[in-house]
Formats: C-alpha cells, structure tokens, sequence
C-alpha cells in the first residue's frame, strides 16, 4: 500500500472531496514523509591507529587473554590494550618490555594461557609471553634442543600443546614442545624433499593423526605413528575449474571447535570440508560460486567467518565475508566491508556481537548488533548536527499516534500499516499552510482535537494555541500576544498554558474550549504567581493541583485556596539540585518526578523529602527532559545525551545511545510517548525513535573488572614507579610512606564501548557506601591513613549491566617510622631516660645543696654559736668584777646584743638545716619559741593542729616564711599585747592551709592603717606571706587581735 493509498484513505474518510490542487499539494509534500526509509542504522565502530598509541597499522594477529585484555600483533611490535591505553613489546633497546623480534607473524595461546608469538623474519625461534607476569621466554629451535631439519612452523593444537614442523631432505619431523626449550618428537615422516623452505600447513585431529599440505607434495593424511594413510591428488578436490598448480600452498586449513577441517587451496575456487574418518574432501554448499576464499577466523560460539577475493591471486581488496553457524546456516557479512576491505585478521568472542577486525591502518572495534529500534523521519547524520527535531507525541490509545515537528509538520503514525501520513495544517482564512516555528506540545483531548501551541511567525512573537480535529482536518487557531512555552489539558478539558509576558518572567492561562478565551491566573491576593519565573512545563497532580516547572525552581499552585508554593535549590539543604525545571510526572504514590539540569529529582510532598539522582549515580546526562513508567514501577528517562532504564528499587540506571540504534542521543521535552500496548516513543533532534522495553533490556552477563596497572609516586626518589604485571590475584597491595600518592587502573573486559563503561568503587575501611566514578577506569588515593584497607571495584558496560562479581584489593599502608609502636617505644624509653637523668641531676642538686645546708648550719652552730656564747659568758664575767657602773651598763648591753645574735643565728641555722624539713620540725620549732617567749610572761596558749601531714617534708623557703611569721606574731604579742591567752591554729580545710593566731590583749593607742598594724613589722609580715603566696589578713576586735593567713594546702 503506498502513500497515495493512504492518502486516498484519509480523503475518503475524512472530508469525502477534496480540490485537485490541494491533492496535489499533498501529494507533494508526502515526498519524504514514508517511515523510516530515509534512515539506516550504520553499525557502530571505533577505530584505533598509531595516532592512539598502537605501535604500527599494520595489525597482523588479535587474541585475547584469559583475563580479558586484547594483544594485537603489527609488523612492529606487540600491543597490549586494555580499551584505553596501548602498552608496547618489541626488541627496541629503550622499551623495557622486550621481545626478540618486533615484525610479528602469528598469536596464540598455549594451554598454560601464555602467548606464543612468531615472527615472519624467522622461523628458528618463538617466543612465550606470560600476560600476567610478562616474563619471556625465547624458545629456540636448533638442533643441540631435539630439532632437526628446517622449522617450517609452529603452531598450538585444540589441546593448547606447541608443535613444531621441520623439514629436512629425507624426512617431515613434527615435535612437541615439553617446556626449557626441550622438545619430544612425536612423529617422523620418512619422505623426500627437494625444497626445504616450503609453505606448509598443518592440522592435528584427536585421535593423534595429522593433515598435512606443502608447496612441495600436496595434501596428505598421517597417521599417529607417522605412516602415510592417504596422499591426495587433483582429482580428489572434484572441481572444474583450477586456476593454481598443484601440488601448491593453501589460503588455510583450520580444525574447529567441532571437530571439523577447512581447507581451501590457492587457486582452488571454493571450500572444502574433509572427513578424516573417510579421506574425502566435499566442498561447502552455498558459498559464492567461483569465490576465491582466503582467510578464516572462528569465534568462540564456534562461528566460521570466511572472506572472499575476486581473483585467485589476489587477496585484496576483499570482496565478501560470509559467517557460517555451527548448525550450517550461512550469513552474509559483506556489509562488514564497509568498515574496511583490507581485513587482514579477526577476533571475536561472538561475530554477531563485537568484532575486533586488524586492518591494513590500524584496528577496528565492530558492533555486529542489528538494532531493534524502528526510526521514523530520521535522516542520516553524525551526532554534531540535527534532523527533524521532534516537538511533541501524543496517541488516541487505539491505532494512531502523531508527531509534532518543529518548524514543519504534524504526521499521523497507523501502529497497524506502519505508515505516517502528513495531516494538512491549513489556516480556514487564508487558506495556506500554518507556520509551526516555536511548535511545541501535544494534547489530545476526548472530542478528537489535537491542541499544540506555536509562534505568530518566525520572528517568535505572539503565541498560537491550535485545535486540529483529526476526524475533519479542520483548523482552528487562538491567537495571543505572547509565546507559549508549556501546555497541559486537566480533567474537565479546560487548556493551562505558560507563557512569557513582557511585564514578567512568565504567566499561567487557563483556556476553555467551550468559552474560547484565555484568562490570566491569579492567586488570592491578586498577583502573578509566576511574575519571577520563565516556565518550562506545566502538569495537573492527581488532587487537582498544577506543578510548573521552571528557570527558577518548581511551583505549586494550589488550585483551590489559590496559593502558591515554591521549591528551590538551596546550598547545603535538602532541595532541588537544580532551579531549572523541564520535565514533571506523579507516580502512583502521589511523588513528583522532576527532571533538571542536574539530575533526576523525586520529591515527596507530604514530608518535602527530595532524592536526587545524576551521572554519579549512572543516568546518562544530568539534563533530564522525559519521564515514562513502564507499568512497573520502572522508568524510561529520555536526556539530552541518551536514554536511561531507572529501577527504583535496585538504584540503577541502563543507559542507551546511538550506537545501540537510536537515531540520535540528544532528545526533547514533550516528545516521549508509551502507547497501549507497551511500545515506546521518544523524540528528539533526529526523528522518532520506537521500541519495546524487551527490545533494549537484554540482561547480558558482564564480567568482573581487570586490574591493568598500578602506578605509584616515590617522594624519595622522586619518580613514578609502574608495576603492569603480577596483577592477577594480588594478596595485598603494600603502599609505603614514601609514596606520595598512587592510581590504581582496571577495565572491563567488554568492548562494546570501552569509553563507556563504567565503574563504582568502595574503599572498606574509609568510605562508608560506594562511589560512582562515572566512565574514569582508574582511582588515585592519597594521604591515607596507615592502616588496612579493602579496595571493592564493580563494572558495568555502556549499558548499565553491572557484573555480579567485584574485584576486590586488599590495601596495607605501611606507617612511617615516626609512626609505629616501636617509634613510639623508643620514644617512651628515650624519654624516660631523660627524665631520669633530669630527675638524677636534680637530685643529685638537692642532695648536694642539703649537704651544703647541713654542713653550713654545723659549722655555724660549731664556730659561731660557740664564739658567741663565749662571748656573752665573758661579759657576764666581766660584770660581776667591775665596780664601774657605767662599764656594768655597757657590758650587760654586749651580753644582750649577743644573746640576741645567738637567738638569730638559731633561727637561721634551723632554717637552713636540711634535716629539719619535716612539717613536725616546724611545729617543733614553733612550740619552743612559743615557750620561750610566752611562759615566762605567764600567758597561756594553746596549739591546735588538724590534718597536717607531720612527716611531709617542706620547700625551705615556705618553712622559714611560715615560721618568721609565727616568730613575728608571738613577739608583738609578748612585747605589746598585754594578752593572758593565746590561741595557735594550724590547720588544712579542704585544698587550703591556715595559720590562725589569737589573743585576747588589749590593742596598744599606736596608729593603724587598713586594719593592719603599722611598723616595719608588720611590712615583715606582708612580705613573707607573699613570698609564699598567702593571704594574710590582721583584725583588731574588742577581745583581741587575731592573724589569718591562707595560702594553697602543701601537707
């Protein structure tokens, strides 16, 4: 059924007659409006030279090791990549990862998983390279090893074991490499060669025969003890047509993962397939006849992938590329071609999945993905540059959908015919077609009308709401005098409108159809609720209530109280993560759905709760423009750079870009759209894009991340220090405290998007949950505490499938010195020893000064004392001989002075004696002077002490103070008081010392000043306490004086 019957159609069911010319202008602009076969989906490719760090363009072999990452062998050296980075192997002198020939010929992996690597300049040697460890390992094949002959080839049997093939005059010698460079033969094949430097290839079955062809004698058969079961000749190939010589070399032969050979010969049109149980060659059935095949790859599904050449001689350019199936099926590849037709080798896991191709420039990362995706008015262009930018969707819920496009038209999508048809916009008064600059949104409503909004012309001033009736093609337009910007239609079909007045940011119109005319909303109190908003969207909630969604947060209106409230993003708060608003939907729970600039924002109204979501946490883009539930609780986030799956309860996001089909990775507000049957709609800057959620959602195995590299900075030596092997199965990774700072690399070892992939991370030990690192393949930590650590790792392709299984690291950062127990231990035994010998030498002082002490105070009570004492002794002598009285007087003054001196010099050898530091000795003291000085007067005292310490030893200078002061007092009150009692108290209260002295004298008429007695005395008094940090207080009452004195307890 083409256009015009579809136009027919809707002539006829819709308005009966129409006028020649405006068939005809329909005609005419159906042109390019017929689904989506403007439009092809090119398979994605990533391409890979020595611009990116491969080490020539030349890529003659891929493999893949057992841990995932890729070896590309070139005509110089060896790569290894990881999907970000190439690390090198060749015989250059410089390179630290060497090899012993850089020009490669063949990759391969042994039984052990090591590489075994042949180079095209030698067949005298082969290396073995352990990916994992990179030791080397060169294996010469000279005769002192077990080889004799010429090595023709080395290759690895389905078993993983290392044959070699020599050849010499009288024989055909194939050994078995058993590891030190030794080799056991297997067979020997007694036979006659007149060249020794031959194109051999060679096959070993499982039952230990082998098939065996050179230039020299053809194709033969061998049994497992090296007897000749069959030699074929020309005739047994069953064809016509040869081009070649035989006997002659082959293009390959190759023994599957079933078990069974591939065989084509230079010249030989075709490919053969051999029964080694019947010796009979038969050709495959439905490849091109007259091919000439000349490469075959085979994936691991067991795929053969066969390219073809035009001519026998020639292999390039290919010409074709058919992938045959285990089960037989054949598939035409001849679109790879259009990546290159220089295919020099290939690697897969799956062909019909990933394909690396090595290509004559460099390489090729292929994927072999049929999209499922169905595009409509989707044209072919790269991501920098736009098509049909798509404006607004909308369905009846039965068979039609339709399509706004900005600027252009408003199609009509049959889900049944698969065609689109373009609905006439005409204006009723002019009779020409609508301009639809600024379209945007599209409501249906129950009657059949479609409403949408564009500009009054191109220059984007005034607004146009629109009514197209899809029954009757008729067009009705309201004008207003400013741009629309969002539309919705609410539950009783009355219109909301945002636009942009010029008085203010934006303004809310409500429109009913059956009144036809706009009115502005106003809250209670008669303003503009969205006066400082230019709006975005507009949506009615389930109890009536609109959300807008605008440039400066996202606004309530309450419909019914009309009352407005706002929600903002506010710093260092629970909010929105952006002010600008583009896209809202409710969920069944009443939650509002809010996209923003940055990030997907769900908010629950009733405790004003937000939870954010953006790329940290897998989204494609922060920029969120359409929100769809897929009926279980999931959601399809369209953004302005791919298409996101969303689960609520598992946290995660699958994300979808042109690469998987879709015709563009930027989409649009308005444009997404889930029809009745489950098929999705979404619109953005290229067309349409339609699926099923199953289409996109194949939940695919991804397996565990690799660690590729671990980089370190030593402070120290002042460099970076790369460890890039004995990677796999670390048992910890020790970090010293001279390395600054160190990165750890890893990849995912899946290649449909390696710059895609994206990676989480959790740090056990120091991060409390895990950390999304977006598509970064590698973690740099620094200053991190010593201690132990485990490093989690999780990886997920472009399409958000995490793997199930982690990497996991233990972490150990060693301490420094300076903070380890035993620096710590030596710093405890290096400060005791200071200690002591501080405490020694302070000691040792005090004894020293309290031998000084004692010594003095002995000498001077020996010398002194004595000398005065004789003294006084003499005088009294003196005076009791002389009659003179006036000589009596003036030897009894001498005698005074020197009792009074010896008094003194008491005082102050007791002050010094080291012997008499203990608080007894004090009291001791103080008793006797009171004796000495009171009890002759007859004045009674009394000494209390409470809570003094008797034993406790005194700094010096606090028991002379204290005892001075005593001495001071007992004397004013022996020579002034007058006093019959005394009372002495020395006590401790609490954490203070007091010295009460009491007596009941009657106070002298001498002047006083402040309540304390004048006199050099008293000025003593003063003096000491405050060398000893005392208070000393002195009253004068009617029964006496008393003396107070306070200071810090000390026993």
């Amino acid at each position: 059924m083409g256009y015009v019957q579809t136009l027919l159609f809707t002539v006829g069911g819709r308005v009966g007659v129409f006028f020649f010319g405006f068939f005809l202008w329909f005609l005419l602009l159906s042109t390019p409006l017929t689904a989506q076969l403007g439009y092809s989906n090119e398979l994605p490719v990533e391409y890979y030279s020595v611009n990116d760090g491969l080490s020539d363009r030349m890529v003659t072999d891929i493999v893949q090791s057992r841990r995932g990452l890729i070896w590309i062998g070139t005509q110089n050296g060896l790569n290894r990549f990881d999907g970000y980075e190439f690390i090198v192997f060749n015989n250059h002198p410089d390179n630290q990862h060497q090899l012993s020939d850089s020009n490669i010929r063949s990759l391969d992996l042994d039984k052990d998983g090591r590489l075994v690597i042949t180079y095209r300049t030698t067949y005298g040697l082969f290396d073995l390279l352990d990916p994992e460890t990179l030791e080397l390992t060169t294996v010469k094949l000279l005769p002192e090893y077990g080889i004799e002959g010429i090595p023709r080839l080395v290759m690895v049997n389905p078993e993983g074991e290392i044959l070699v093939l020599s050849i010499s005059e009288t024989a055909s010698n194939i050994y078995q490499y058993i590891g030190e460079n030794q080799f056991r033969q297997v067979i020997s094949i007694a036979e006659r060669h007149q060249q020794l430097s031959v194109a051999v290839h060679l096959i070993q079955f499982p039952n230990g025969d082998f098939l065996l062809n050179d230039s020299e004698m053809g194709l033969r058969h061998i049994s497992g003890s090296g007897q000749l079961d069959k030699h074929f000749g020309i005739g047994d190939f069953q064809i016509n047509e040869f081009q070649g010589r035989y006997p002659g070399s082959a293009y390959f032969m190759h023994c599957d993962r079933q078990g069974r050979v591939w065989l084509s010969l230079q010249g030989y049109p075709g490919v053969f397939l051999y029964r080694p149980n019947d010796y009979l060659l038969e050709a495959v059935p439905g490849l091109e006849a007259g091919g000439y095949f000349n490469s075959i790859w085979e994936d691991e599904k067991g795929n053969i992938l066969i390219s073809r050449s035009a001519r026998a001689g020639d292999k390039f350019p290919l010409q074709g590329l058919t992938c045959i199936r285990p089960d037989g099926q054949l598939f035409n590849f001849d679109y790879l071609l259009s990546t290159s037709r220089y295919i020099v080798s290939v690697f897969s896991r799956d062909f019909f999945r990933t394909l690396f191709l090595g290509i004559d420039t460099g390489m090729k990362i292929v994927q072999n993905r049929q999209s499922k995706i169905d595009a409509y008015l989707a044209e072919d262009l790269s991501q920098d540059r736009r098509g049909p930018v798509m404006r607004g969707i909308a369905g009846d819920g039965k068979r039609f959908v339709y399509f706004l496009r900005e600027a252009k038209y408003l199609y009509e999508f049959d889900q049944l015919t698969g065609f689109i048809d373009t609905l006439p916009l005409v204006s009723p008064t002019t009779g020409e077609e609508i301009s639809l600059a600024c379209a945007g949104g599209l409501e249906l409503d129950a009657e059949g009308n479609l409403w949408f909004y564009s500009c009054q012309n191109t220059s984007s001033e005034g607004g146009r709401l629109h009514k197209y009736n899809i029954e009757s093609c008729n067009l009705k337009t309201y004008e207003f005098p400013y741009q629309f910007n969002a539309i919705t239609m609410d539950r009783d079909g009355i219109i909301w409108l945002c636009t942009q007045p010029t008085t203010s940011k934006g303004m809310l119109l409500q429109f009913d159809p059956q009144v036809e005319k706009f009115l502005p909303y106003e809250d209670k109190e008669g303003n503009n609720p969205l006066r400082d908003a230019t709006p975005h969207f507009i949506m009615e909630a389930s109890d009536g209530n609109l959300w807008i969604g605008s440039e400066n947060g996202l606004y309530l209106i309450d419909r019914e109280k009309r009352l407005a409230r706002t929600f903002r993003a506010t710093k260092g708060k629970n909010g929105l993560a952006s002010d600008i608003v583009y896209v809202l939907h409710e969920d069944e729970r009443g939650r509002i759905w809010i996209g923003t600039t940055n990030g997907l924002n769900i908010l629950e109204p009733q405790t004003g709760i937000f939870h954010h979501y953006s790329r940290k946490n897998g989204l494609a883009s922060n920029t969120v423009c359409g929100i769809v539930p897929d009926g279980n609780g999931n959601y399809w986030i369209s953004t302005y750079n791919g298409l996101s799956f969303f689960e609520p309860e598992r946290e995660t996001f699958r994300n979808f870009y042109s690469m998987d089909g879709l015709t563009h990775d930027e989409f649009n507000r308005f444009s997404y759209y889930r029809d009745q049957n489950g098929r999705y709609y979404f619109g953005g800057v290229n067309g349409i894009n339609a699926f099923y959620s199953e289409d996109l959602l194949v939940n695919e195995s991804t397996p565990p991340v690799v660690l590729t590299k671990i980089t370190r900075y030593n402070a120290k030596q002042d460099s970076t220090i790369v460890q890039d092997c004995h990677l796999s199965g670390m048992e910890e990774l020790v970090i010293n405290p001279s390395d600054s700072y160190f990165t750890i690399h890893f990849m995912l070892p899946t290649f449909t998007s390696p710059r895609r992939n994206q990676f989480k991370t959790w740090l056990e030990g120091y991060d409390k949950q895990w950390v999304y690192q977006g598509s970064n393949p590698n973690l740099r930590l620094n200053k991190l505490p010593p201690g132990a650590y485990t490093l989690h790792i999780k990886g997920a392709d472009a399409n958000g499938n995490w793997s199930t299984e982690e990497l996991a690291i233990p972490i150990r950062m060693k301490p420094a010195f300076t903070q380890t127990f035993w620096f710590f231990v030596l710093c405890l035994i290096a400060g005791s020893a200071i200690v002591y010998v501080i405490f020694q030498n302070r000691l040792e002082q005090r004894l020293q000064v309290e031998r000084i002490r004692t010594k003095l105070s002995s000498d001077l009570h020996d010398e002194l004392s004595g000398l005065l004492s004789g003294i006084a002794m003499q005088t009294d002598v003196l005076q009791m001989q002389t009659t003179d009285e006036k000589s009596k007087d003036r030897l009894k003054q001498i005698g005074e002075v020197s009792r009074r001196a010896m008094s003194k010099m008491s005082d102050v050898i007791w002050s010094i004696d080291s012997r008499k530091d203990k608080v007894e000795d004090l009291l001791h003291r103080m008793r006797e002077h009171a004796d000495e000085m009171l009890i002759p007067l007859n004045i009674v005292y009394q000494m209390h002490i409470s809570k003094l310490d008797r034993q406790k030893k005194m700094q010096v200078t606090l028991r002379q103070n204290l005892y001075f002061i005593f001495k001071e007092a007992i004397n004013n009150i022996s020579k002034h008081s007058g006093a019959t009692k005394v009372n002495i108290t020395l006590k401790n209260e609490g954490q203070d010392f007091s010295m009460i002295i009491k007596d009941n004298g009657v106070p002298s008429h001498k002047e006083r000043v402040n309540g304390k007695k004048s006199g050099q005395g008293l000025a003593n008094l003063a003096m000491r306490a405050q060398r000893i940090k005392a208070d000393l207080d002195i009253d004068k009452g009617e029964d006496g004086y008393t003396i107070r004195l306070r200071r810090k307890r000390f026993a």
